[in-house]
């Protein structure tokens, strides 16, 4: 049996849930949008159902692409190609939007806590552990979790509701956080409606670093093991 569901000291986290890091036309379009999207209102549901607060955290750059990363590519005059502030691309979801008492947090670089107040607000709440969803596992989601946990914090992982460009990728970085993820968990978005909830769920708990030396032909195998 999984250890009790962590709420006291809880935040949730929710990673770049924005229009061109979802949807087909935007510059960064995920294999499984319909998927995400469903897992991910499951998720945040349930986390709003247990009163747990809610961050989401916004990519968005100066128009002028003064704060984007100097060697990013660029349109003509410098403009960035994406997450730009005020276009509708950059928006968060319809599908997953804030209400009015969740927190955006607005960042310039892939990971939420970089040049950001993420840790002040958290601090603030007096959180110690993260529930975490959103895009792009490998990237902006696998970098925030990171510098979550060299924070301190203690990680759940919300894995059915993360996504990126492919299945493979998304799976080798779900990997990858499980061997380093001290003191975290793993799990998908209807047990973590049921933890929630009080009722009997099923997750992975960290036990040992490095426990996945994945290759190709066992990737899959591995992910669906957590």
């Amino acid at each position: 049996m999984p250890r009790p569901m962590e709420t006291e000291r809880t935040a949730v986290i929710a990673v770049d849930l924005q229009y061109e890091c979802i949807e087909a036309d935007g510059a960064w379009p995920i294999y499984n949008k319909a998927e995400l999207l469903a897992n991910a209102r499951i998720a945040i549901a349930a986390c709003r159902q247990a009163g747990l607060p809610i961050i989401y955290t916004q990519h968005w750059l100066d128009p002028r692409g003064n704060d984007a990363l100097r060697y990013e590519p660029q349109a003509q005059g410098g403009r960035p190609l994406h997450s730009v502030a005020g276009n509708p691309m950059a928006a968060i979801h319809a599908d997953l939007a804030p209400q009015p008492d969740d927190i955006i947090v607005r960042k310039q670089r892939w990971t939420g806590f970089h040049g950001t107040n993420m840790d002040v607000v958290l601090r603030r709440m007096d959180a110690s552990h993260l529930i975490m969803l959103g895009v792009w596992t490998e990237a902006c989601f696998e970098t925030s979790v990171w510098d979550a946990l060299w924070r301190d914090y203690r990680i759940t992982i919300v894995k059915d509701a993360c996504s990126t460009a492919t299945s493979l990728m998304h799976m080798t970085s779900i990997l990858d956080l499980a061997n380093w993820l001290y003191g975290g968990r793993i799990i998908r978005a209807r047990e973590l409606e049921n933890a929630l909830a009080g009722e009997p769920f099923a997750a992975w708990d960290f036990t040992a670093p490095s426990s996945y030396p994945y290759t190709l032909e066992t990737v899959q195998g591995m992910y669906d093991s957590i």
